[in-house]
């Protein structure tokens, strides 16, 4: 396809035509988004060229056949979907799917779903989210690989690889987009859509490499972020979109709005009109408009006023061309528009295998006493208003996803378990205008009398050995537009717990959210918590082979999980501030509150001065637990003193299974810049490596350190960032989580 000949034969409006993604039909969705009159019309007069692919395949097929068939120059359309964490077959959440540490775990599971969705007609999925979140308040943070840059820039390249392959013409291939450009994870108190005041400092550091992962990974598209930062919004941030993103890392892909949101730009109060609003859009480097339609209303006035120029119009209607190209639709533009194919490879045994296994490797063992791994032969009584509830276990972002394809929690026990007693026990939420929040697409969630529901599963755990009680959000607890001020578990689901400790039975908990819960009182009351995100298609089964110890649990946390909403947004990665709680401050006459190792957990005058408890969250990122126990040796460095920027490090430890039991580990590599011409965080994530150990088998894990990794990126401005190596003295660490460390220090020098 000579794509400069066809782009010489289209007209100014067939070429804005190109640049406009509208609503393909039926409800409103999400945002000031309306519905598309007359789709046909528009599409036989070259008035579209993008759509949603959520329709059933036939429909599909027609608009498609009126593309090629009908419209000017016979440009097919490319079709659209979120495919967040798997298409028909559902994975865990994406943030439990990073807390796997397993990235072909995670590239297995994105190639399972690019063949799904490709065959539901998917050429571009709305994913990955790479929105790096650090507050568990944000409902998006449930599509987020979580706190960490270096694991979402893993998870980034994961992802892409998976979905994209090295063909984009392939049949079995969807494009990836990465989202949302950028820092929307940062979302002032964890509010949808919020403001983002962020530094160039912090955007460099933190939220921008795992979208800079994507771009060296060939992502096809990047979607830009609803919100403003610094008072921009992203929609209109020339400096970010086209001084950075294109200038800057030289990305030659898609720039996508996100859902109406360039019309939202005069809500933002940065445009008077919706005609404003493309103008800014458009000069800030949006290629395509979702939904908003702005674009196709406005741009061909504002080319007519100087304002814009057509050559502009040409590039981004060659990008959008060129993308039809590597996807090979000039040559096939009814690719993924077959039912046969479709129904030949969606839910079969083997995504439904994956599913399972992902759902086990990703389910995090925060707490456990002995209590786990359950014998088959105890009587187990299995309450709680998520241990039967076949909606809520794929999570949310499961756009294609069916209720009846879920296996519950109380059918993956009844298969492992010689006798399993049910209850509900409790409501999700008790008050009807949540409930009536939380159903908006479709019943997830029933009120029952409260009482009646506490006193049927204590009669049940009375009956049994043990109790599993299965608590936590409904699916649409998290998602877009799904804001929390608390963390506690919702509703009447505390209550039921006082109830099942009352009894004096061993007490199991699978906590199911989508976001860090804050758990202070289950930890000290429970015998284990298995938290299990929402793991998915396979969620039941999953959950079962780790409490009867088919799967040895393996996940660690890629999110803190505070003891309090109050204390996000929360990370490990802290900058030591002037008050740092080791190095100052004094304790308080007549406070006993002290850590395992008798230290004061409040210390006037230092960052630790919580009143109500604790300063440090309740379960550390990287934390972790396994029915194997891992020893480590002291941290082994080839040399003490290194000089010069080209110079190598070996930091190495050995790692000894001690327990009888076959295990995998996840063993993290974190480096501290104590002295630096920036404040930086105590420790930073730079490597990880997941091991299996055989019962009493030990292994040396060896990370290669360059000055690369102590690098760090100084920035006034996000287009003119300048990378650092600053000589010195750095601290090595290694462990298990990133509060279960050992430590060395190296000194580096400048030749």
């Amino acid at each position: 396809m000579d794509i400069d000949e066809l782009l010489g034969r289209m007209s100014l409006a067939e070429k804005i035509g190109q640049l406009n993604h509208p609503n393909i039909g039926g409800a409103d969705s999400t945002g000031a988004g309306t519905a598309s009159a007359d789709l046909e019309r528009r599409i036989r007069h070259g008035e579209v060229g993008s759509l949603a692919a959520g329709a059933p395949l036939p429909r599909l097929a027609e608009l498609q056949r009126i593309a090629v068939e009908h419209s000017p120059h016979g440009i097919p359309l490319f079709l659209t979907l979120d495919v967040i964490h798997g298409h028909r077959t559902i994975f865990p959440l994406p943030v439990a799917l990073a807390g796997a540490f397993d990235t072909d775990l995670v590239g297995r599971t994105a190639r399972a779903a690019a063949i799904e969705g490709a065959a539901s007609g998917v050429m571009l999925a709305w994913a990955p989210m790479l929105d790096v979140s650090r507050d568990a308040r944000w409902g998006r943070c449930a599509e987020s690989p979580g706190e960490d840059p270096l694991v979402g820039a893993a998870f980034a390249q994961a992802m892409i690889d998976g979905y994209q392959q090295d063909d984009l013409t392939r049949a079995d291939t969807m494009m990836a987009c990465a989202k949302h450009f950028a820092g929307y994870g940062f979302a002032e108190a964890g509010r949808d859509y919020n403001a983002v005041d962020a530094s160039a400092y912090r955007m460099h550091n933190v939220v921008l490499p795992p979208f800079k992962r994507a771009v060296e990974a060939g992502v096809g598209a990047v979607m830009v972020g609803f919100h403003d930062l610094a008072g921009i919004p992203c929609t209109a941030h020339r400096e970010l979109l086209h001084g950075l993103l294109r200038g800057l890392w030289g990305f030659d892909g898609l720039v996508v709005s996100d859902y109406t949101a360039i019309m939202e730009l005069v809500h933002h109060g940065v445009a008077e009109t919706e005609k404003e609003a493309a103008y800014l859009a458009f000069r800030a480097g949006v290629d395509i408009d979702l939904v908003g339609e702005c674009y196709s209303r406005y741009l061909a006035a504002l080319v007519a006023e100087g304002r814009i120029a057509e050559r502009d119009v040409d590039a981004a209607c060659r990008r959008i061309l060129h993308a039809k190209e590597k996807l090979g639709l000039f040559d096939n533009p009814y690719r993924g528009l077959d039912e046969n194919k479709r129904v030949a490879v969606t839910l079969t045994p083997q995504t439904r295998r994956l599913a399972r296994e992902a759902a086990a490797k990703s389910c995090v063992l925060l707490k456990n006493d002995g209590v786990l791994p359950l014998a088959r032969d105890r009587a187990i009584a299995l309450v709680g208003p998520l241990a039967d509830s076949r909606g809520n276990m794929q999570g949310t972002w499961a756009v294609a996803a069916r209720a009846e394809d879920s296996v519950t929690v109380r059918e993956g026990l009844g298969g492992a378990f010689d006798r399993v007693l049910y209850a509900k026990g409790a409501n999700i939420v008790d008050d009807a205008a949540v409930a009536a929040r939380l159903n908006l697409f479709g019943e997830t969630v029933t009120i029952d009398p409260p009482e009646a529901l506490i006193a049927e599963a204590v009669e049940q755990a009375n009956k049994a050995d043990i109790v599993v009680a299965c608590v936590g959000e409904a699916r649409e607890h998290t998602g877009e537009s799904a804001t929390r001020s608390t963390l506690d578990l919702p509703g009447s689901q505390r209550r039921l717990l006082e109830a099942l400790v009352a009894t004096g039975k061993p007490l199991v908990l699978v906590t199911m959210s989508g976001r860090p819960l804050a758990l202070e009182w289950e930890n000290r009351h429970a015998n284990a918590i298995l938290h299990a995100w929402f793991a998915g298609s396979e969620a039941g089964h999953g959950i079962a082979d780790l409490l009867s110890g088919a799967a040895n649990p393996s996940a660690k946390l890629a999110m803190s999980f505070p003891r309090d909403a109050g204390q996000c947004p929360m990370t490990y990665a802290e900058p030591p501030t002037g008050r740092p709680a080791d190095k100052i401050g004094i304790d308080v006459a007549g406070d006993d509150a002290v850590d395992a190792r008798g230290r004061h957990f409040f210390r006037k005058f230092t960052t630790a001065c919580r009143i109500e408890g604790a300063s440090t969250p309740l379960y550390p990122f990287g934390h972790g637990l396994s029915y194997s126990t891992f020893a480590y040796g002291d941290i082994e460095l080839d040399r003490t003193e290194l000089i010069g920027d080209d110079a190598v490090l070996t930091a190495g430890v050995t790692v000894r299974n001690t327990s009888d039991v076959a295990g995998d580990e996840v063993v993290q590599l974190y480096i501290g810049d104590p002295v630096a011409s920036r404040s930086r965080p105590v420790r930073e994530l730079k490597s990880f490596r997941k091991i299996a150990l055989a019962a009493g088998e030990s292994r040396h894990v060896a990370f290669r350190i360059t000055a690369d990794d102590l690098r760090f990126v100084r920035a006034d401005t996000l287009a003119a960032p300048e990378s650092v190596f600053e000589p010195g003295t750095f601290v090595i660490e290694i462990g298990g989580s990133s509060d279960r460390l050992g430590t060395k220090r190296v000194v580096w020098r400048s030749r």
